[in-house]
């Protein structure tokens, strides 16, 4: 028979804690998501943002808070598309601070400041093209929904890292 004192059982649930914390949400199924055209340097990119009960928050794809980092190598042409299956009106893009990472890269952060209007309603889709000509980390984020200083407060932001070589990549 096995003893174990009181603090050893809270240290054995508090290293479960951690270990679970890494593993975060499911893999991405790349494929449902990202399509690769190496031969003419092109991806297909579809965003889905929805709301997701179990999280409490609109999601990406079924990620929040950075969790889902799309790749592209420098000189790629993206065609992004986003659809919009959540309950209120999004705005997204690629951002740079509080600029468009990238000319088309979706929403321009200022027009969304200005217009009341702004955004997809739900149950509409948009497709933005762009070419990713700098290498760098940027957000792909819905800015609709933040705070005067750019930073999305509903969660719903990835990761998008533009790198000067290797293959598009899509990972959680």
């Amino acid at each position: 028979m096995t003893h174990v004192t009181k603090w050893g059982a809270v240290a054995a649930i508090g290293l479960a804690t951690i270990g679970l914390a890494g593993c975060g949400t499911s893999p991405i199924d790349a494929s449902q998501f990202m399509q690769v055209h190496s031969a003419s340097k092109t991806i297909d990119l579809k965003v889905v943002g929805e709301y997701s009960s179990s999280q409490q928050v609109n999601t990406f794809n079924g990620f929040t808070n950075g969790k889902m980092v799309v790749t592209i190598p420098v000189g790629y042409h993206v065609n992004m598309d986003f659809q919009n299956k959540g309950p209120i009106p999004e705005a997204i893009g690629i951002y740079n601070n509080h600029h468009l990472a990238f000319a088309h890269a979706g929403m321009s952060y200022s027009n969304i400041m200005i217009s009341p209007s702004a955004g997809l309603l739900p149950g509409q889709s948009q497709t933005f093209r762009f070419t990713a000509t700098q290498v760098g980390t940027y957000k792909l984020s819905n800015v609709l929904n933040g705070n005067p200083n750019g930073t999305p407060t509903s969660g719903q932001w990835d990761i998008v890292h533009v790198v000067s070589s290797g293959n598009p990549n899509l990972s959680s």
